[in-house]
């Protein structure tokens, strides 16, 4: 049986209560998570750990998720993983420069918890 424990996601946002809380609602779907507080940690951690899935803020500190995204994208290791960026800053502009780095979806905050986990599972497939 196919679980979703074997499906890992990596949860880069800078601010600890947003990340913790997104974190624990992944973890109560059966999800695997792993954490980084902004987008150089968040590079590190998806060469170490090559999650199915990365959740990443799209504004923080030391690299933003745009220059993130950018990079994950010239790795072969990540070039396919799905990329999905989360913003405060919904304006067209923010939404086109998270696309045309890679990103895969953008969703606004505050994220609207049901259709949010829905896009998770059926990206995921599990």
């Amino acid at each position: 049986m196919h679980t979703n424990l074997s499906r890992t996601i990596l949860v880069i946002e800078d601010y600890r209560d947003t990340r913790t809380l997104l974190s624990s609602l992944l973890r109560a779907k059966g999800y695997k998570v792993i954490e980084a507080s902004d987008g150089r940690e968040g590079l590190l951690q998806a060469n170490r750990v090559a999650p199915d899935l990365i959740l990443m803020d799209l504004a923080m500190p030391r690299m933003d998720g745009v220059e993130a995204a950018r990079q994950l994208r010239q790795r072969n290791s990540l070039s396919r993983t799905p990329i999905f960026a989360v913003t405060a800053y919904g304006t067209p502009e923010v939404k086109q420069d998270a696309l045309d780095a890679g990103c895969t979806e953008v969703f606004l905050k505050p994220l609207e918890l049901d259709k949010f986990l829905v896009k998770v599972k059926a990206t995921l497939g599990a």
